[in-house]
């Protein structure tokens, strides 16, 4: 009992079945594609919801379709990040991306990137440094953002 609840709250990537594997292939593969599909109305929603109204879009739709999506990558998420860490692995992509970009597009690819190394690295020092997948990759997504942010701070001394 105490190394299932471990897992759910840590996570583990041994902890996954097959099927989670390709159902997180699967949702990944689901969220790309409408968000290729749908991306200048989630851009208009996310920029400005009032105007994105005025402009006849359906921001109930757009907006239900964005939380069903989030809630969807996170109870997929949490069989790999664990319940205690699926929302950072969530936020510190983007919030790295900020550091260096400043525009909508720009962000999102850079997010995608960041998490993608994040997860690549996190998953090779678990299981190097035989530490929790979840923390591993939470880790490596605190050294980008550290590198991120100083990246930012040399790029804003030469302007």
């Amino acid at each position: 009992m105490n190394t299932d609840v471990y897992n759910y709250m840590f996570g583990s990537i041994l902890a996954m079945t097959k099927q989670d594997v390709f159902f997180s292939i699967l949702v990944s593969f689901i969220v790309i594609v409408l968000y290729l599909v749908f991306y200048r109305k989630i851009f208009s929603i996310t920029f400005d919801e009032e105007f994105s109204k005025a402009n006849g879009i359906n921001v109930s739709f757009y907006t239900n379709l964005i939380a069903i999506l989030t809630a969807v990558l996170i109870v997929v998420g949490m069989r790999i990040m664990g319940t205690m860490l699926i929302s950072s692995i969530i936020i510190f992509p983007s919030l790295t991306s900020m550091r260096l970009f400043k525009s909508f597009k720009k962000v999102v690819i850079s997010s995608g990137i960041v998490s993608v190394v994040a997860f690549i690295f996190g998953i090779y020092f678990s299981y190097v440094y035989n530490i929790s997948a979840g923390a591993m990759i939470v880790i490596t997504n605190l050294g980008l953002f550290i590198v991120f942010s100083l990246l930012a701070n040399i790029f804003a001394m030469e302007k």
